[in-house]
């Protein structure tokens, strides 16, 4: 949702657009050392803003792609389930009211890149 994005990142519109998703979104997130976002739910406010889809939010879809491999102290759960030692290309995909929390208390920067979109 913001300009200017990667040379490579219609790759990942072209492919959850295969997968039937559509007004597709994506962020580049940069999570800092120290960083913790406790459980949640994404409110998603300016997407159903933008895209006409109050009465809609079930339809809602949002997936995260671990940009580099695992690090030490960087984790994310959602679905009841932790997540670390992933590799760069994972995807995890959920939709729009599930709780989920992300952190970095490692030495590094954590890269991801959000994805948006609806059925």
């Amino acid at each position: 949702m913001r300009s200017p994005q990667p040379s490579w990142n219609q790759q990942f519109i072209d492919h959850f657009a295969a997968q039937g998703w559509k007004d597709i979104s994506t962020s580049y997130y940069r999570m800092a050392t120290g960083t913790c976002l406790p459980t949640h739910g994404d409110l998603y406010k300016k997407y159903i803003d933008l895209f006409d889809l109050r009465g809609q939010e079930q339809n809602i879809r949002r997936a995260i792609v671990f940009l580099e491999d695992w690090k030490s102290g960087h984790y994310f759960e959602g679905m009841g389930q932790a997540e670390t030692g992933w590799s760069a290309g994972t995807v995890i995909e959920w939709t729009y009211d599930t709780p989920h929390m992300a952190a970095n208390m490692g030495p590094a920067p954590r890269y991801t890149l959000q994805i948006t979109g609806h059925l």
